[in-house]
Parts: structure tokens; C-alpha cells; sequence
């Protein structure tokens, strides 16, 4: 598994760090817009030229190929208000420390590893 989590792009890396994140929060599932907006506090947090940011779009199939390579699961989302029915939530479906440990040799992506375990 930790093999197939280096051949992720690097927007798919970032993106599954950030599930990694919510869940080591207890703010799993979560919903695209979710991830989207953490995903920018991170990358925010880390002064990295070569991460930028990651689009709406590029978080979106992201988290697709994520779900379908096994990395993260939709799942149930209660949530009580009309606007966020409908809409995918996902959590992660691995360890927590395997997507850590694996993403913090790769250099271009240590720093957020840095800023999720903090």
C-alpha cells in the first residue's frame, strides 16, 4: 500500500493528506468542501513554491481516484442541514500512520506532513 501511495500525484498526495488530517481531527467524514478549504489552510501554512495551491477541481478527482485506489471511502454524513445533502463525504480507509509515514520521505510534500502532525 505505502508503494502505491508514492505513485499518487502530487495533488492526490496532498489531498490525502488532508483527509489524513481531518480524521486525526475527528472532522471525518468530510464533505469536497471540507477538503478543499483545509487543503488550502495547509498548503497556506507551508511556504512551499512548488505545492501552490490545489484547485477545486484538482481536490475533487483527487478524492475520486483516492476512493477508487482505496485510500478513501464515502461514507454517511449526518448532516442535519439541506445543504449538505446530496453531497459525497469521505474518510480515510487506511492508517493514519502509514500515509505519514510514506509521505514524509518525500520531500515535496515533508512539509505538510510536518503541518498535519503538529
Amino acid at each position: 500500500m505505502a508503494e502505491d501511495i508514492e505513485t499518487l500525484s502530487l495533488s492526490g498526495q496532498v489531498v490525502l493528506l488532508t483527509v489524513t488530517h481531518l480524521s486525526r481531527h475527528g472532522e471525518t467524514p468530510a464533505h469536497t468542501g471540507e477538503v478543499i478549504r483545509t487543503s488550502g489552510a495547509l498548503l497556506e501554512d507551508v511556504d512551499l513554491d512548488a505545492l501552490g495551491t490545489v484547485s477545486e477541481a484538482e481536490v475533487s478527482k483527487a478524492l475520486n481516484r483516492l476512493e477508487a485506489a482505496g485510500f478513501v471511502e464515502m461514507a454517511d454524513h449526518d448532516d442535519s442541514s439541506p445543504v449538505g445533502k446530496g453531497r459525497p463525504a469521505y474518510r480515510l480507509a487506511v492508517e493514519t500512520e502509514t500515509v505519514l509515514e510514506t509521505l514524509d520521505e518525500n520531500d515535496a510534500v515533508a512539509p505538510v506532513v510536518d503541518e498535519v502532525t503538529d
